[in-house]
Formats: structure tokens, sequence, C-alpha cells
């Protein structure tokens, strides 16, 4: 491939997102390839198999990636320069697990892989290709979301992935002003995707097992967390068409809102009480229940001790 000169402006226009398999990824794929961007789409060997109908109906550029794995990543940074001489319009870091659970019960080994994607993954996704999009002096994105905002009980971990990543984005997007670099971070509302799984309610007191919590009504309030992006009815593709008419305008904003009440939710976040934030999640997702009778199994524990 010929090296490009920067200044091209012929040069055909790249976008990289990462998590493209399925959800916000997938849509993210399609609406960038529809404005005429040559899209890198990168997911897990696992799963790369999913992203077939994006090459053979987008011309996406398909790569196996797990974004926790280093040489994994190296070898993506020799892959993107391959194809794009080192130019990158657009960095999308959109992969994202979720897991659910008490804050303070939470699993060692899913802690750790939860910050591992969502975290540490992307800053090392954007350590290795940073350099290509300042080249082209594009734009980073990341998906955060509503949970780094509001105290959604049962999402802890995610929040805090969440946060994190906002954070990071909110620093890096003073380090790349320099270089022309637009970093965003977009605060993610509900959005109809499969992200949290369809665990049944048997599988759901299984995985709560001896837990604190484990009182009438969690199983409800469990399933009406999970069911949250679903009851939106807000879909990937509408997302993914507001998104990237963001980013392609160049927006100056750092945090962008997309998703079902997603600047809503960020909004009364910063602008109400914390006590009546949290009544009115805990009252819309069922916790209130929860929390009465956990708080009676406590004290009852505590008459008998």
């Amino acid at each position: 491939m010929t090296v490009l000169q920067q200044g091209d402006k012929n040069r055909p226009k790249f976008a990289l997102i990462t998590g493209a398999s399925s959800g916000i990824g997938y849509a993210l794929t399609k609406e960038f390839s529809k404005r005429g961007y040559k899209v890198i789409a990168c997911s897990p060997q696992e799963v790369i198999h999913l992203q077939e109908p994006l090459v053979k109906e987008f011309g996406a550029i398909s790569v196996a990636c797990d974004i926790t794995n280093i040489d994994d990543l190296k070898r993506l940074k020799e892959f993107v320069f391959a194809h794009t001489s080192g130019y990158l319009d657009v960095l999308y870091n959109n992969a994202g697990i979720a897991i659910g659970g008490p804050a303070a019960e939470i699993d060692e080994v899913k802690l750790n892989r939860i910050f591992q994607v969502n975290v540490i993954g992307h800053i090392n996704v954007t350590k290795q290709l940073s350099p290509f999009v300042i080249n082209a002096k594009g734009s980073i994105v990341y998906t955060s979301s509503v949970a780094a905002r509001v105290p959604l009980a049962w999402t802890s971990a995610y929040s805090a992935t969440k946060a994190a990543i906002d954070a990071y984005a909110q620093t890096l997007h003073g380090e790349m002003a320099p270089f022309g670099v637009k970093v965003h971070s977009v605060i993610t509302g509900g959005v109809d995707t499969d992200i949290s799984g369809n665990p049944s309610i048997q599988e759901i007191e299984e995985e709560l097992g001896d837990s604190k919590f484990k009182v009438d009504g969690i199983v409800e309030c469990f399933v009406a967390t999970r069911e949250m992006s679903h009851d939106s009815k807000y879909s990937p593709d509408k997302y993914a068409k507001d998104m990237v008419g963001k980013v392609c305008k160049k927006s100056s904003k750092f945090n962008l809102y997309g998703g079902y009440r997603g600047y809503f939710l960020h909004f009364i976040s910063r602008y109400f009480p914390l006590w009546l934030v949290e009544f009115v999640i805990q009252s819309f997702f069922k916790q209130r229940k929860v929390f009465k009778n956990v708080k009676k199994l406590a004290q009852a524990k505590n008459v008998k001790s």
C-alpha cells in the first residue's frame, strides 16, 4: 500500500470499532460504513464469525482481537497500519461486558475481568492506536454509561468501570487537544441489547447463593434492572445513527449523550441531591422492597444475638 502524506484530502476515511460483533458495536459498524468510512471491526476470536454479515454487506474489515491481550493489540496495530498507512479517523472504544450482584459480594475473578475489558483494555487500545488518530487529526470515542452517573443497585462493578473510563477520557481530552484530536465519552442511556444476558430466575437465585440480600423481592428487582435496556425499545441502530452523526460533526463537546433517557439521568445526578436520586432509582427498579426486607432481617439477627 502506498504511504499517504499528511493532509492528503483524497485518502479514504477509516474507523476502528471494538466490540463490533453485536449490539451497539455492530450498529456503529453499519452506520460508519453507510457514511463512507472503511471500518475495521474488532471482536474476540470466539465471536468473530458474527461479523461476517458486516463484511459481506458493508465491506467491513473484520479482525480478531482480544483487547485484554497485549500481544493481540500489538498485532492489531500492525494490521491497522498495513490497511490505513497510519491514518485512523475514528477510534471507537466500544467493547464491554456487564456483571451483576451486590457491591460487597462481587466474585474476584469476574471483577478483574470486567475491569480488564471495560477499562484497561480500552486504555491499552488507545496507547497502541492513538498515534494513527493523531496523524489523521481524528476522534477517539468511549462508550460510557448513565451507570457512571446514577446509583443503580446490583451494577456497582459495571458502574465503576464506566465511571473510570469516563474519567480517563476526560484527562485524555485535554492531552489530545494540541494534536487536533477530539475525545468523547458517550453517556449512554437504555439501548436494547443483550449485554446483561438473559439469566433465568433459577440462575439468578443460584448466583445469589447465601447473599445477605437474598430476601423476598430480590429476583423481581434483578429482573427489573436487567430488563431496563430491553424495555426502553431504543434500538442499537437508532443509537448508532445519533452517535455517528455527532462524531462526524467533530463536536467540541467532551460528553455526548445517547440512548433512552441518557441526558435526563445525567442531569438529575448533577443537580438533584443523592437521597432524592436514590429514592427515584430505587422506586423505579423495585429496590425499596428489597432494602426494607434486608433491614428487617438484619434487625432480627441483631435482636437474636
